[in-house]
């Protein structure tokens, strides 16, 4: 279930924040039977935390400083060039998730304008939030129901076939390897030393960097 939640992540990561419809490819089973998982996460109220945070917040903005960073583009585009990755996005464009389509949406993004320039002028109206990088994380959990989350994980791994074999797949040894390798990678652990270097948590650093990496790329 932990892996399905960190793939989901990674697939609102590479959606528009502001609009997540799954794209279909093929059949559009497997766009089908993850689309009610991504119906569940309140998009709107995490874009506006995380605005809130870039507007209010020191720590998030260096942090986003650092995602925006050559280290930060040398990071993805490694973890793309994985074999493991290659054959993760090839199951799901077979299986009727436009994955590449949301990929290149997202590696678009990153060629975004210098960050000292979008830092400066942003503009957000005041919302309370509880500061610094694990105070984001809590923010953007409260707004999230796991109950929820396991209850629809249930339902799909008893009445789905296209969602069991999904499942089946991204909990395979190959694909346990490659998320381990994302965060074994070089690039990242120097991105982790920098942001450790100014205090952050790097447990938090971590569950939070492919959501902040996104928001770094659409605020």
């Amino acid at each position: 279930m932990k892996v399905i939640v960190a793939l989901l992540v990674a697939l609102v990561s590479a959606s528009p924040l502001n609009a997540i419809e799954l794209p279909a490819t093929g059949s559009g089973a497997l766009a089908r039977e993850l689309q009610p998982f991504l119906d569940l996460i309140p998009v709107g109220k995490i874009l506006e935390i995380s605005k809130a945070y870039l507007a209010q917040d020191k720590e998030f903005q260096i942090v986003v400083e650092l995602l925006r960073s050559n280290e930060s583009k040398q990071w993805v585009q490694e973890v793309e060039e994985e074999v493991a990755f290659k054959k993760m996005l090839d199951y799901m464009q077979n299986n009727g998730l436009d994955i590449k389509l949301l990929v290149n949406r997202f590696n678009k993004a990153l060629g975004i304008p210098s960050v000292v320039s979008r830092i400066k002028t942003f503009f957000a109206p005041h919302i309370m939030i509880t500061g610094g990088i694990e105070g984001y994380v809590q923010d953007i959990g409260s707004l999230i129901s796991i109950d929820e989350y396991e209850q629809l994980y249930e339902e799909k791994i008893a009445n789905s076939q296209v969602f069991k074999d999904f499942v089946h797949e991204m909990t395979s040894a190959e694909h346990i390897s490659l998320y381990l390798s994302i965060f074994s990678n070089k690039h990242y652990q120097n991105l982790a030393q920098q942001v450790g270097d100014i205090g952050v948590n790097r447990n938090y650093f971590e569950a939070s960097v492919p959501l902040i990496l996104v928001v770094s790329t659409v605020t």
